[in-house]
């Protein structure tokens, strides 16, 4: 009987692989082995020098030391992914280097354009900001608690909050702005792109709302599943009930 693939845990922007714990917990404890990665710089406390070094860092550096690390385990690894764990799953996934993925609210890959108005809402206050590629931006808490956080209490969007730092500003760039991307950082090769995913979406997500979820698995066909959660915002996973979410997750893993 083939072993239990490896499970690789990936964390969104200005986070860290605290926001997979509840995920990670869950899986290792049935049997599974487990793996939570850490960003290039994003082990660095909130100081110049984390500043200094995030500046200028791409999707791509996270994709590179991600697939590195993949390259030595013994076998291909499901990912399990949040936001930008999601679209650094889609990523590694063109590249043939994973079982399945399973994309918790995933960040929009090259091509994906806002069924919203609140998407296109938050792409102008990018826009306003100067020249934020440029450099390493924190977490604001009120937009925070809008988009990410909007239906947990506010003591918990605070916990969150707080614990989130600062990002590179040429990451979110590639994020928001695909578009005028020269590097095309986010294009997914879906030629290549072989393996199944699981698109898991919050019903009030508003980051990336299941509107534009749905628009992004589709263009998978048969490799995606989607599935909206009710009543659930960005950071799902770490709400009350994240639970039933996870044994979600397991079914369709153990379908594949």
């Amino acid at each position: 009987m083939m072993s239990k693939p490896p499970i690789v845990f990936l964390h969104g922007t200005n986070a860290g692989p605290w926001t997979m714990e509840t995920f990670s917990d869950f899986f290792q404890s049935r049997g599974f082995e487990c793996h939570s990665l850490t960003y290039r710089h994003h082990e660095l406390p909130d100081s110049e020098e984390r500043s200094r070094a995030l500046i200028g860092t791409s999707i791509k550096d996270y994709v590179d030391d991600v697939a590195a690390f993949i390259d030595r385990l013994n076998q291909r690894p499901i990912v399990i992914g949040h936001s930008l764990g999601g679209l650094v799953a889609q990523l590694l996934s063109s590249r043939g280097l994973i079982h399945a993925g399973v994309l918790i609210n995933s960040s929009i890959i090259n091509g994906t354009t806002p069924t919203t108005d609140m998407e296109r809402a938050l792409g102008k206050l990018f826009m306003s900001a100067g020249r934020f590629w440029e450099m390493a931006p924190g977490q604001d808490f009120e937009l925070l608690a809008a988009y990410g956080l909007n239906t947990m209490p506010e003591k918990q969007q605070h916990e969150i909050c707080d614990r989130l730092s600062t990002e590179s500003g040429a990451v979110l760039f590639e994020l928001f702005f695909w578009m005028y991307d020269v590097n095309q950082t986010t294009k997914v090769d879906f030629s290549k792109a072989k393996a199944p995913l699981l698109f898991l979406s919050g019903s009030e997500d508003k980051v990336v709302p299941p509107s534009t979820s749905r628009t992004m698995a589709d263009r998978y066909g048969d490799l995606a599943e989607f599935a909206e959660i009710p009543g659930r915002c960005h950071y799902m996973q770490l709400e009350s009930g994240w639970e039933h979410i996870a044994q979600q997750s397991l079914d369709w893993i153990e379908r594949q």
